[in-house]
């Protein structure tokens, strides 16, 4: 064979083989052929999957830019009736819900920041538009939230004990502002690596792991925001990593002690950036850890202070979590167990007397639960649960050699472990020990139920019950009650879709009240408790709702 021939050999060799390296070392990357002539993580991404939208304002999560759409569209959909670019989304989301609490359990509340009356009406209305040019978006989200019917039949100032109206807080009401407003990148497939990756900037909600210390609230009719950077990368089926760097936005008006008493449903004002306080942190899960075992570690920063608006408790708080879970599944065990950490400084309140003094901050927290889901009609799934918060030793310790124990669930939602918030809310994660059970079925795939049942006791009965300032400063609570049974709590909830476009909702709770509920008293902000006033009048506390969600 003479020299021409070897070398046209060899280089037909080459071609051949180069070609075949080229593909064996994008197959590792979980690559094809068919992906490298179209989006080249297209095989990564899941079979999407249409999810029941929750019954909140959600448009904004219809199109994630790496995993796609996973809600179903709405069968009246503003978007193609008007006939708009595919580059263009926009959505509008309507839900009215009427709220009936009787036989409160902390009756003598100061009625400039109590939680509502014996009845309310709340109305969210959101508009959601996003525009997407190659890989950049830009989104803007506008949110009202108010409230109508307030009763003033339990409103009573416990420093006077002067009868005062009951209005809205700005946990329901916060007319017409900017509840987002980002500019973001995505790649599916950044460098060839198989890896999709986020950067988003600007004002935004977030959802982060199982919610309890992170989460734009479904329940609350106002929702929790940041503004800053949040970076996302994630290899789709293995892993993912969320890190941001915010300054939490600040609903205004507010009631506070430089506002005490604004009308928060005729005087507006637009939210503003609190650039006094930094929350920073980062999650990162693992999918398959063993079997069908995951895993998800975090690590959250809150370091707070005061602004001419907005006094604070100085919360200067680390906390680390850690989350192992199997998700529900037809025929087999699944189970859920996270623990949280938590240390650093705080401030018994965020003014008066016992606002000058710093504490050491030592909390913890955790969830248990473990279910099995049946392979019958109706998809039955039992789940036995357990919830531990921390309390302080002594409600009244506030000075600076004292421990302040009571665990700070941050911005983290409550209503899927405790039950409904607006004008109930009877329970946060903050000294509180409570297992408890649920079951859930669907008779149908657009009705569903849940039937809940919770024993609550206080983790500390030295500590107070309410929130995790336990001053009425911030949140009304009871305190110094006999024993530490707060009472056991049923309810019952379901869910009709009648289709994806409307959706009903409807949900009743009663509150078998225990001794301390019966005998505590109401804490003021110096940090006692008011005698000779009933903080819980009338007997057991039922609390009804009854909302409508229209998504077009």
């Amino acid at each position: 064979m003479n020299s021409i021939t070897q070398r046209a050999l060899k280089y037909s060799q080459l071609k051949l083989i180069i070609p075949s390296l080229i593909m064996l070392n994008y197959s590792s990357l979980g690559l094809t052929t068919e992906t490298l002539n179209a989006d080249p993580a297209a095989t990564k991404l899941p079979t999407p999957t249409y999810n029941r939208v929750p019954m909140a304002a959600y448009n904004f999560m219809m199109d994630d830019p790496l995993l796609g759409n996973n809600y179903q569209k709405p069968l009246w959909n503003a978007h193609d009736t008007l006939g708009l670019p595919d580059w263009l989304a926009f959505g509008i989301e309507h839900r009215t819900r009427y709220e009936s609490l009787a036989n409160a359990f902390k009756g003598s509340q100061k009625g400039v920041q109590s939680q509502g009356g014996d009845q309310q009406i709340d109305l969210q209305t959101d508009f959601w538009l996003q525009a997407k040019f190659n890989k950049f978006r830009i989104a803007v989200e506008l949110l009202d939230a108010r409230t109508l019917g307030s009763d003033i039949n339990n409103g009573k100032n416990p420093d006077t004990v002067n009868t005062t109206p009951f209005p809205a807080n700005n946990a329901s009401a916060d007319t017409w502002d900017f509840a987002q407003g980002y500019v973001s990148w995505a790649d599916q497939n950044i460098l060839l690596s198989g890896l999709g990756t986020e950067v988003k900037l600007g004002r935004q909600t977030m959802d982060l792991g199982s919610r309890r210390l992170v989460a734009r609230p479904i329940f609350r009719n106002t929702v929790n925001n940041f503004t800053g950077l949040r970076t996302r990368v994630m290899d789709y089926d293995k892993w993912q990593l969320n890190a941001f760097a915010t300054v939490p936005v600040v609903r205004y008006p507010n009631y506070n002690s430089v506002t005490p008493n604004p009308n928060l449903l005729n005087n507006t004002k637009w939210d503003e950036e609190d650039f006094n306080t930094w929350f920073s942190g980062g999650i990162f899960e693992y999918s398959n850890l063993y079997k069908e075992i995951n895993a998800e570690v975090a690590l959250y920063h809150l370091s707070e202070a005061d602004n001419p608006l907005n006094p604070t408790r100085n919360r200067n708080y680390f906390t680390p979590t850690l989350r192992f879970y199997q998700k529900p599944s037809k025929g087999k065990f699944d189970f859920q167990a996270e623990g949280f950490g938590q240390f650093g400084t705080v401030k018994y309140a965020a003014t008066g007397i016992n606002a000058n003094t710093s504490q050491s901050h030592e909390a913890w927290s955790s969830h248990v639960e473990a279910g099995y889901s049946f392979d019958l009609p109706w998809s039955p799934r039992f789940y036995l649960e357990y919830d531990y918060a921390s309390g302080s030793s002594n409600w009244k310790n506030h000075g600076a050699t004292d421990t302040d124990g009571r665990f700070d669930p941050l911005y983290g939602a409550s209503d899927f472990d405790f039950g409904p918030t607006g004008i109930y809310g009877a329970f946060q994660r903050s000294n509180i020990n409570s297992p408890g059970y649920k079951i859930d079925f669907a008779p149908s795939k657009d009705l569903s139920f849940k039937f809940l049942q919770r024993l609550v006791w206080l983790a500390n009965p030295n500590d107070c019950w309410g929130g995790n300032t336990c001053t009425s400063g911030t949140q009304p609570a009871l305190a110094n009650g006999n024993g530490s049974f707060i009472g056991d709590q049923l309810g019952f909830i379901g869910r009709y879709n009648l289709n994806s476009s409307l959706n009903f909702d409807a949900g009743w709770y009663h509150l078998f009240k225990g001794d301390f509920a019966k005998s505590a008293h109401t804490t003021t902000n110096t940090g006692t408790y008011l005698t000779g006033v009933n903080p819980t009048p009338g007997g057991d506390t039922n609390y009804f709702y009854l909302e409508t969600q229209l998504r077009f």
